[in-house]
């Protein structure tokens, strides 16, 4: 028997077309069909060639470039050092010595909310920063950075500047950069606790937007990159660079440099057209 399907639009089936830009939505769709397939003892569905070809293929077309962050610059860095002057909050001070920690030891922004009070030794013309482990530790073994005294800009000084405003007893074993209260007498920091990576993260973006800078360019990880920019670029020994950064390959270190437009030219130059 002949069926009379309505010709309104509203009753008509729906059009269920799925769309999404991203692979991994069609490979969640693929995994619950294959769920399926075992529940009722059949083959999953994404052990099929033809699935795993277009899956494949899918990869290709739906591949986004990596949009990396800009490494943090020195005339930036001396720009938060500026705007901080020679008499800072305590707020100002610790965003200060987290930017230098982080540009100068080349420091990941778990590592720096990782750092206790006593892991930071001062001694004449230099500090000695303590990291107990790291992702790059595999075995645990603790490893320890040498930042020298040098300039205005110089984490040294600027540390020293945050544990005085503090009060931090540098024998305390507690996180070195905790959370700040407001009292009648000023500000001071917690007792307890340490800096999320989140909140670095805001007060190191709101530092480079107070100064000028797109914060949606810069990351956490551009003052990681931002040291070994510019000691790649003023030819530090490679045995050297490396062991300060922990990278235990080329590929690693590189992937944390941008070239200066000077070094990229010297290719060019030595070709002596």
């Amino acid at each position: 028997m002949a069926h009379n399907w309505p010709r309104d639009r509203k009753h008509q089936t729906p059009n269920c077309q799925f769309h999404s830009q991203s692979k991994a939505a069609v490979e969640e769709a693929v995994n619950a069909v294959s769920w399926i397939n075992q529940s009722v003892g059949s083959q999953p569905v994404a052990l099929e060639p033809f699935i795993k070809t277009v899956l494949a293929g899918l990869q290709r077309l739906l591949a986004k470039p990596r949009r990396k962050k800009e490494p943090i610059m020195l005339a930036m860095l001396k720009g938060l050092v500026d705007a901080a002057g020679s008499s800072p909050s305590l707020s100002e001070a610790r965003t200060v010595a987290i930017a230098l920690v982080a540009f100068s030891a080349f420091l990941k922004v778990d590592e720096v909310a990782s750092l206790c009070c006593c892991d930071v030794q001062f001694y004449p013309g230099h500090m000695v920063i303590k990291i107990l482990s790291s992702k790059t530790d595999q075995l645990h073994q603790g490893d320890e950075f040498v930042v020298r005294s040098r300039s205005a800009t110089c984490p040294v000084t600027r540390h020293e500047q945050y544990f005085s405003l503090a009060a931090i007893n540098p024998d305390n074993t507690e996180q070195l950069f905790r959370g700040i209260v407001h009292t009648r007498n000023g500000e001071k920091l917690r007792e307890l606790g340490s800096l999320s990576y989140t909140r670095i993260r805001e007060l190191l973006q709101a530092k480079l937007q107070s100064l000028g800078y797109d914060p949606a360019l810069f990351g956490t990880h551009s003052f990681r990159a931002g040291g070994p920019t510019l000691a790649a670029n003023q030819v530090v020994q490679d045995q050297m660079f490396k062991r300060h950064g922990q990278w235990r390959s080329e590929t690693a270190k590189d992937g944390y440099v941008k070239d200066s437009m000077e070094a990229r030219l010297e290719v060019s130059k030595k070709l002596g057209l």
